[in-house]
């Protein structure tokens, strides 16, 4: 039975690892030349503008082309979990995009239809407030249009458009939580925008992560990263061959607990402003 259960478990790590690589193959397309490593903390990415004109063109169909690829990833659950856990108080979500992260948010009593309360205390949160800050225009207008579908957490929720590196229209420590999904890759000065994050969250608030780089650990994987990052540039507006650690630890950020999934390429963290 011990046996069965081992070959079962290798078998199932087996069509994770082939789902996982043939999901960043697709993702990415055929391969070009070998791209350099990515510049990402010690000045702007070079694709920061091609970027944002590209999130605007994909903005109408974003959703329906990852969806699928994140479910096979499991990204959804990562979603959920880190945001459903640990976002509380009055939150900011930079890089919000289309508003993938709307369901994750776990908000107050009473912001929640009147049937959710009859399953108990699994649909209760901490979250009082949300504010999204998004670069892309068109898909500002998609976030928006889903927060107006959702009419019990409507009025807790506002959209702004603004570029998440400058922060300077939220006051320094106005925010309990602070979070960012998948934005790092797509910043022109992702320390930067690290810190801005940093400065807007209270001493006593989070800074909740969760980001996809290279691995620094499996050399044939990172140069799969590197060999299409300008294709997955032109067809997602993002820099997926990125240092998140290296981004991270230049940003001074305090980490409180962090993970690795995805053979490395998706990290997940939950950490702090810096008091010293």
């Amino acid at each position: 039975m011990a046996s069965r259960k081992v070959a079962l478990g290798a078998a199932a790590a087996g069509v994770y690892g082939i789902t996982a690589v043939g999901s960043y193959y697709y993702m990415s397309g055929s391969r070009r030349a070998a791209a350099p490593p990515c510049s990402c903390c010690g000045g702007g990415a070079p694709f920061s503008k091609k970027s944002a004109a590209q999130y605007d063109k994909i903005a109408s169909a974003y959703d329906a082309k990852i969806s699928s690829d994140e479910f096979v990833m499991g990204v959804g659950l990562l979603r959920k979990h880190l945001i459903g856990s640990r976002a509380r108080g009055k939150v900011l979500e930079v890089a919000s995009g289309t508003g993938r992260n709307l369901d994750c948010y776990k908000f107050r009593d009473g912001d929640v239809p009147w049937w959710l309360g009859l399953f108990g205390t699994v649909f209760k949160g901490e979250v009082s407030g949300l504010v999204m800050a998004e670069k892309s225009t068109a898909m500002v207008e998609v976030a928006r249009d889903k927060v107006l579908k959702m009419p019990h957490i409507a009025q807790r929720v506002r959209v702004d458009v603004g570029d998440c590196t400058d922060l300077s229209r939220y006051p320094d420590e106005s925010f309990d939580t602070v979070v960012d999904t998948f934005g790092l890759c797509s910043f022109s000065d992702p320390v930067k925008a690290l810190r801005e994050m940093q400065r807007v969250c209270r001493r006593d608030g989070r800074i909740l992560l969760l980001e996809h780089g290279r691995t620094n650990n499996f050399a044939w994987l990172d140069k799969m990263l590197d060999d299409g990052r300008d294709q997955h540039v032109e067809k997602w507006g993002c820099e997926w061959n990125r240092d998140i650690d290296e981004i991270v630890r230049s940003s001074n950020l305090d980490v409180e607990w962090s993970a690795k999934w995805h053979f490395g390429t998706t990290t997940v963290v939950s950490g702090k402003r810096r008091t010293e």
